[in-house]
């Protein structure tokens, strides 16, 4: 058994999503991001995508790494997670590769215990390693925050 995963860069670290999450790949430029009163520093805002409202998070925010600007090359990866189109904000879409069973190790039980139950496992390709996330799992506090701040 093999998974195809979108990689992307975020502090020159690398990080996987399943490619059947997602959604499409848009520049972040192109888009203005309306903020989204009485959510927290996960939840970057929100864009209207083709006559939608699509909530966009700062993955940045969600592990801790320092503020960036948005750049020429910053994308917006859309998942589809929660039976809804979301986005998360990634320095850059790097690589789509696929990884067999054997490429993959599962994360150990000390990384789950410590809140990132949205770990799914590192992807090794000879000396890369890629950090695999659970897009259901990665997002679900932020959500809980969209649904109090809309309620």
């Amino acid at each position: 058994m093999s998974i195809q995963l979108v990689v992307f860069a975020l502090d020159n670290e690398e990080y996987g999503i399943n490619i059947s999450s997602i959604n499409g790949i848009l520049r972040a430029k192109k888009f203005k991001i309306r903020s989204l009163p009485g959510t927290g520093s996960g939840i970057e805002g929100m864009i209207n995508l083709r006559g939608s409202v699509n909530y966009i998070f700062n993955l940045r925010a969600k592990f801790n790494l320092p503020e960036k600007e948005i750049m020429e090359e910053s994308k917006f990866i859309m998942l589809n997670v929660n039976g809804s189109t979301t986005g998360c904000i990634v320095d850059e879409v790097t690589d789509i590769v696929k990884l067999d069973d054997t490429e993959i190790q599962l994360t150990p039980d000390f990384i789950n215990s410590h809140n990132a139950n949205y770990i799914l496992g590192i992807g090794q390709i000879e000396d890369r390693m890629i950090i695999i996330l659970d897009p259901e799992k990665i997002f679900s506090e932020e959500y809980d925050t969209i649904q109090g701040a809309i309620e």
